[in-house]
């Protein structure tokens, strides 16, 4: 998308946030579930917790031996309705929440379709049909893709996570809408990437990032623990498969480190005075912006770059003109600009 901005960045300073980059650690010991908990516990943080598809590739790295290992997640007693794609970064407050249920459901079921009204319905996840990818790469000008093959949701959601980024969140009614919109000529129902179940995270955490292997994604399994497999050449290669929690397998601990952030203040002036700055696609297109401009001033290319909501939810405040606070900014600028041309 063109957002037709000028950025200017102010590096204002760094600060600790509460977040952290899971470290992991391979225990080659053979324990059941619940031993590796206790050790992870007493040695780690706690048993191996997956944010995301980054965790996942930097949890496969620390394997080592051709093994099904223990990972923190076990099945709880209450369903839980979760998003494919859980990276937070991708979500504003309450996004995660946004729901677009047709009368009378959700029921039975627990994977979720659009309609081509724009409606969602829930149905069994091993039923087949199209389904709505979501590309963040910034490959193509393509942020939805349709997919017209009739596959269950989780053999979707791994074609998603294989040629795109993941199933379709669904975060806003703008966002419903324009995917009704890429669908509303099929004629046909699509899955998105909803879904619910009840497993938790050993640490409490609320992670709904999940890699199941085809086959085991069933809420009716008996089996209450859950293993990763490591055998490079299988089709189960670091997929997830519960299992009895009284099994011995080796496991993986991770350990909690603290990341420190750069604090980056972004005045932004509009070329175009109709550009909508509470459109989240907008808003997306200019953290692109602001993280294209950071690569240029030196910081690493991985930089992660989200907006910091002032007080009053807001991300954007206009400044009025001759306001002390925007003079002495003007003032600060021609500074900068002065010792630049010095």
């Amino acid at each position: 998308m063109e957002t037709s901005l000028y950025l200017t960045l102010l590096i204002s300073g760094f600060y600790t946030p509460s977040s952290c980059l899971h470290q992991y650690h391979l225990i080659t010991n053979d324990m059941t579930w619940t031993d590796a908990q206790s050790y992870c516990r007493e040695t780690y943080t706690d048993l191996a917790t997956v944010d995301d598809m980054e965790d996942q590739n930097r949890l496969m790295t620390s394997v080592s031996v051709h093994d099904s290992f223990w990972i923190g997640l076990k099945k709880g007693d209450s369903m839980k309705w979760n998003w494919s794609l859980a990276d937070r970064r991708f979500y504003r407050e309450g996004e995660t929440e946004f729901r677009n249920w047709d009368t009378g459901t959700p029921q039975n079921g627990n994977c979720a379709l659009m309609t081509t009204a724009g409606l969602w319905n829930n149905a069994s996840c091993d039923d087949q049909h199209h389904f709505i990818c979501y590309d963040g790469k910034q490959v193509t000008n393509l942020t939805y893709v349709l997919i017209q093959e009739n596959k269950t949701w989780i053999y979707a959601q791994s074609y998603c996570r294989q040629h795109h980024t993941d199933l379709v969140s669904v975060r806003n009614q703008t966002e419903n809408t324009e995917i009704e919109k890429k669908i509303s000529l099929t004629g046909l129902p699509v899955w998105i990437g909803l879904f619910q179940d009840s497993w938790r995270w050993s640490d409490q955490n609320d992670s709904s990032f999940r890699n199941w292997w085809p086959g085991w994604f069933r809420t009716d399994q008996g089996y209450s623990c859950m293993t990763v497999s490591s055998y490079p050449s299988s089709s189960y290669y670091s997929k997830w498969i519960n299992t009895p929690c009284e099994n011995h397998y080796p496991f993986i601990c991770y350990e909690a480190l603290q990341l420190k952030r750069q604090v980056v203040r972004v005045k932004m002036t509009q070329r175009d005075q109709h550009l909508n700055l509470r459109d989240p696609a907008v808003q997306d297109a200019i953290v692109q912006d602001i993280r294209n401009k950071l690569k240029e001033q030196g910081l690493p290319a991985d930089t992660k770059v989200t907006w910091k909501k002032q007080p009053d939810g807001k991300v954007f405040h206009k400044e009025e003109e001759g306001s002390p606070k925007k003079e002495e900014e003007e003032k600060k600028m021609k500074r900068m600009m002065t010792k630049r041309e010095l």
